[in-house]
């Protein structure tokens, strides 16, 4: 797959008389102690072509000793940042932590296994630098279970074609973003969080470039096929209202259908067993329609909350807003004036 241009952009640069930018290396880890390690050494050496660089590492709730072992690359390294969770918020919440919180005029996001190797980081450096604000890794070879696979690629496809969403194809979560264009992101307060399919809507110019892939070396993975599902239903409603669109059109013409099947078993057209099978596809449509309401339901709720954060910080080593701090302004780095007048 060629790298493809997705959105204008302005004229290139040439490569040799391009600045290095500064970088916040973003890495959300959950119950990552099996390769959190590996994961500073790697990306720490990747980060020594730039000179303005931080690795900032967002702790979602860990219960394995992450968050200690993040602790210790700090204690040795000034240029490692940390925040943890109060509990396990999601990878959501997660970089959009990040994304609020990074210094850097460039923001490159891992994933802490590395199943994408740091050293790509400088072709997507160098990609960005064109004149983009985000560019989305693709993974050639995606070295993932096929559900995964298979999963992506059919949600992203139904998502594009069906409904109407603009996605970037085949985007995964190794990406740069212009920091500033992260933060408009994040502060947009939609219902979902979904990065890929925020960036567009915004009108944030973007491409994609192919990346290498390789199977995940330790730890376990945190994907499965409810998570899958759940993070597809996500998009689908998050973005697009085709669905209720449907199944409403659906519904309509069921109980229209039914209540003719009613009017012609009680003129003695139908017997009892057509009309108990009609009875049962008219209930099984209602309750998927029901379900799709409830979900948007669920959708027009979290917008009516956007005042809430969505996460709550126990511990950092950076300056955090007091009302996304656990303990408030008891807990150390709250930063009383950078953000109390913050929006």
């Amino acid at each position: 797959m060629s790298d493809s241009t997705l959105r204008e952009k302005p004229p290139a640069t040439k490569a040799a008389n391009r600045p290095r930018p500064g970088i916040t290396a973003m890495i959300p880890c959950y119950n990552e102690i099996a390769c959190v390690e590996r994961a500073y050494r790697e990306i720490r050496a990747e980060l020594a072509a730039y000179d303005d660089v931080e690795l900032l590492f967002v702790d979602d709730g860990s219960t394995d000793g992450t968050l200690e072992a993040i602790k210790g690359f700090a204690a040795e390294d000034p240029r490692v940042k940390y925040l943890s969770f109060a509990r396990n918020f999601g990878l959501e919440a997660a970089f959009s932590a990040g994304f609020k919180y990074a210094s850097k005029p460039w923001t490159v996001q891992f994933d802490a296994d590395l199943q994408s190797p740091p050293q790509e980081m400088h072709r997507l450096v160098d990609k960005a630098l064109e004149g983009y604000d985000v560019v989305f890794a693709v993974r050639e070879n995606r070295q993932d279970a096929w559900y995964r696979r298979l999963g992506t690629r059919g949600h992203q496809t139904f998502a594009r074609r069906w409904l109407g969403i603009e996605l970037p194809p085949g985007a995964s979560v190794f990406r740069i973003v212009k920091t500033s264009v992260a933060r408009k992101v994040v502060d947009s307060r939609l219902s979902t969080p979904y990065f890929i399919a925020t960036a567009p809507l915004l009108g944030a110019r973007y491409t994609t470039l192919p990346t290498t892939h390789r199977p995940r070396l330790d730890g376990q993975g945190k994907w499965n096929l409810r998570k899958l599902a759940a993070h597809a239903i996500e998009l689908f409603v998050g973005f697009s209202f085709r669905p209720l669109v449907w199944l409403s059109a659906l519904a309509t013409a069921v109980v229209v259908i039914g209540v003719a099947i009613l009017a012609l078993a009680l003129a003695g057209r139908f017997g009892p067993t057509e009309l108990a099978e009609a009875s049962l596809v008219t209930g099984l449509v209602t309750l998927v329609t029901l379900a799709v309401v409830a979900r948007y339901l669920v959708r027009m709720m979290r917008v009516q909350a956007i005042g809430a954060p969505r996460y709550q910080i126990r511990e950092a080593n950076i300056p955090i807003r007091a009302d996304e701090a656990l303990y408030g302004y008891e807990t150390p780095y709250v930063a009383t004036e950078v953000w109390e007048n913050a929006s």
